[in-house]
């Protein structure tokens, strides 16, 4: 008697085979990627020789694993930046939602800082991503800058 596979059962072992290899593979990534902590805190430096970043926190956010992360209301923090290179590996800077430079934030600047360890040294902070927020005031100033332009340039009506 001669053994002859089915064709739709060599198939599934196949696909099988490739399911659990992309799922491991996937948990192994997720494993080591971590999720971003968001802080609120107020701009005071950049330090741009040893790239860091000091604030004064408002809203510390989730607890990190590491204690020595751990930030306090009311305290100073210190957060690595990388101002430049790829997107996946530099801290983005935005500004109402579009991109800006990190040497455009003002001090006393409100921020929304996600950050995570840093890959390098376990007791430092990483900012990956920070937001700055206008003020009320700086808000309105933008706003009534933009309503000027726009009546000068004819596309409004008064």
């Amino acid at each position: 008697m001669r053994f002859r596979p089915n064709i739709f059962s060599m198939t599934a072992v196949f696909f099988l085979a490739a399911f659990l290899l992309l799922g491991f593979s996937a948990g192994v990534a997720q494993a080591k990627k971590t999720r971003s902590i968001k802080t609120e805190a107020t701009f005071i430096a950049y330090d741009a020789e040893a790239k860091t970043l000091e604030v004064k926190v408002k809203k510390k956010g989730k607890k990190p694993k590491n204690k020595a992360l751990k930030l306090k209301v009311g305290k100073k923090a210190k957060f690595k930046v990388k101002p430049e290179g790829s997107v996946l590996t530099r801290t983005s800077v935005t500004l109402d939602g579009k991109r800006a430079d990190i040497n455009e934030i003002t001090k006393g600047q409100f921020l929304f800082i996600y950050w995570v360890p840093d890959e390098v040294d376990a007791d430092a902070r990483f900012a990956r991503k920070i937001d700055m927020v206008l003020s009320e005031a700086e808000m309105d100033a933008r706003n009534k800058a933009r309503l000027d332009a726009a009546r000068k340039a004819g596309q409004l009506a008064d």
